[in-house]
């Protein structure tokens, strides 16, 4: 009885193997073409949250928010986002928002291109 067990019991098989290995492929492929990009907007998405609560006060109104975004994203080598991607409304006296709205076209295989969209807006207390 034994035996019989034993010859229908199987592991799985070397298509299923491939496949497997396929698709975990593909995801490792996705997660390094896409994963910059996320990081990126990580990065902008932080400095936009510290402009907002600033530890000192921002000069300058608008243009003083956009240079103070800019210094940070120099020094933390962001190149994907530039200053004319920011959009600064004033909403108030001493209130501005600051808007963050762009797509990014990656190359992920062949003639396959994945476009990102990402958006993230702060509200900006100015002295």
């Amino acid at each position: 009885m034994r035996s019989r067990l034993r010859t229908h019991q199987g592991g799985m098989g070397m298509l299923s193997v491939i496949v497997i290995i396929s698709l975990i492929a593909f995801f490792l492929t996705l997660l390094f073409k896409l994963g910059p990009a996320y990081m990126n907007f990580w990065t902008v998405r932080s400095i936009m949250n510290r402009v907002a609560n600033p530890s000192e006060p921002i000069e300058g109104g608008a243009r003083g928010i956009v240079n103070q975004i800019s210094r940070q994203m120099e020094i933390n080598n962001v190149g994907q986002v530039t200053p004319k991607d920011f959009k600064v409304t004033r909403t108030g006296e001493n209130s501005y928002e600051v808007k963050l709205d762009y797509e990014q076209r990656q190359h992920v295989l062949y003639n396959v291109d994945a476009v990102l969209t990402f958006d993230h807006q702060v509200e900006v207390k100015a002295p």
